[in-house]
């Protein structure tokens, strides 16, 4: 397995360990989702850059440009400061959501132009993780508890996503 694979992998357990630190905050009665939110993006941005810092002789952009659109996000939190809105969360969410896809599908045209099959999978992965964003943003109209929960799930199955794409082209080989 070569270091970039390794790196990919580990990063996607990171991801999944943030939406079970947000689950377990729920279970636990953290319930300041501005804090919570805050430090998801937070964390999001630091492994993101991280990744970036130890894949850049790849020429790999995807962890900076990660890191670029959840400190976006987390900046327009702390300016906000109030998500209790439901309409402000499911926002800032979504634009999150946005910007991802963005970067995801950039992925998915670099596989696509060195003619990789694994763009056929970037594009899927893409179709879910838009489609579960869709189903999160929506359903942050209860109260503090379930928004939390429903981050939780939604930064959980992020990080099975992103799990996925590593481990393929490992077991392919490619």
């Amino acid at each position: 397995m070569n270091t970039k694979s390794k790196i990919d992998i580990g990063a996607a357990i990171l991801f999944l360990l943030i939406g079970v630190f947000l689950l377990l905050c729920s279970i636990m009665k953290v319930n300041d989702i501005n804090f919570l939110f805050l430090i998801t993006m937070a964390s999001y941005m630091m492994i993101c850059f991280g990744k970036f810092l130890l894949t850049k002789d790849n020429h790999d952009y995807e962890g900076l440009l990660s890191a670029i659109a959840s400190l976006m996000v987390g900046a327009m939190v702390f300016l906000k400061k109030d998500l209790n809105n439901p309409s402000t969360l499911a926002f800032l969410l979504f634009t999150w959501i946005i910007l991802q896809s963005l970067i995801k599908l950039k992925k998915a045209d670099y596989y696509h132009d060195r003619k990789s099959k694994y763009w056929i999978l970037e594009i899927s992965l893409l179709i879910i993780f838009i489609l579960i964003g869709i189903l999160s943003s929506i359903s942050l109209n209860y109260i503090v508890e379930i928004k939390i929960l429903v981050l939780g799930y939604f930064f959980f199955i992020h990080g099975i996503l992103e799990l996925i794409d590593p481990i393929m082209i490992y077991l392919t080989k490619e």
